[in-house]
């Protein structure tokens, strides 16, 4: 009599799989769930600036320099407080434009020049600890820690002229241009783009400095990045393809779409040149961890928190 030689009947390869492969996309929507959770929280941090006291600040500025002005608010002004050199339009509150007879034939470094000195001698002491006067900017800075970055530029006609990268000479600029279709790239993607670009500099910020963007250049990078998406509007789905794709942008020099200058990145040399490989390869390298990562700890890591 033959013995039973009974056979395990478990569960069949493919209903196994299966469950296996259930099993990881319920980790990966509850990693997706807390990381999304994570950069949300420290975007409320990137975001705590007290915006209506700015803008009481920004008009008794305006008050000051008299009627011949008008201020101009930057969409992205002051968005990630670390970083305070000007490297673009958008990287200021606001952009202040005189409108002045007097002024014009007079270099760039003269309106800066007397710029800093009505704002130095008439804000009053009370509130304000310091003003400082940079290449391109000046910064108000206040004694509860708070600071207004300003960027003069004047008008003459429809044209409003800012000062050049050297500090010297004047370029023609549209300002609108950009913030409008930043805007609206914005408004496409759930109002997601903008959160993601304060994510990504964030991140860039931290690089050593030689490694380091301009905040107008991640910003333009961020919004030509957009035109191409149609992945999840989150700020993990979003901020890894930013990471992915200005990895691969910055190997070619960005036409400035501004006016500001020929080329807006121009600091980083020619395409291919050993500085724009240097800052994608450091891209590139940031976008791979935080796609391996496993836990939340690992994507703090990354922001430092």
């Amino acid at each position: 009599m033959g013995g039973g030689g009974g056979r395990y009947s478990g569960p069949s390869t493919p209903k196994l799989q299966r469950k296996i492969e259930q099993a990881q996309e319920q980790e990966r929507q509850h990693l997706d769930g807390d990381v999304n959770e994570l950069l949300q929280r420290l975007l409320i941090g990137f975001n705590n600036r007290d915006i209506e006291a700015a803008k009481k600040r920004l008009g008794e500025i305006e008050k000051i320099l008299g009627e011949t002005v008008e201020v101009d608010y930057i969409l992205l002004g002051g968005s990630v407080a670390k970083h305070t050199d000007i490297d673009g339009i958008s990287d200021v509150d606001a952009l202040v434009i005189l409108s002045r007879e007097d002024l014009a034939g007079k270099s760039a470094q003269a309106l800066l020049d007397e710029f800093y000195d009505t704002l130095d001698q008439s804000l009053p002491r009370s509130e304000v600890a310091m003003v400082e006067k940079g290449r391109l900017a000046v910064t108000v800075k206040y004694k509860d820690k708070s600071e207004i970055q300003l960027l003069p530029a004047l008008r003459s006609g429809q044209t409003i002229s800012i000062a050049a990268a050297d500090g010297k000479g004047w370029n023609d600029t549209k300002p609108k241009n950009f913030q409008r279709e930043l805007t609206r790239a914005n408004t496409r993607l759930n109002h997601g783009l903008v959160p993601a670009i304060k994510l990504i500099k964030s991140i860039i910020y931290d690089f050593p400095k030689q490694k380091q963007l301009t905040g107008y250049h991640i910003e333009a990078i961020s919004l030509e990045a957009a035109s191409g998406y149609r992945g999840p509007n989150t700020p993990k789905g979003l901020l890894i393809h930013l990471l992915g794709y200005a990895g691969e942008r910055v190997q070619r020099p960005m036409l400035d779409s501004t006016g500001q200058s020929r080329t807006l990145d121009s600091y980083l040399g020619q395409a291919g040149s050993l500085e724009r490989r240097n800052i994608s390869q450091a891209l590139e390298g940031i976008k791979r961890r935080l796609e391996a990562a496993t836990t939340v700890a690992q994507w703090r890591t990354v922001f430092g928190d």
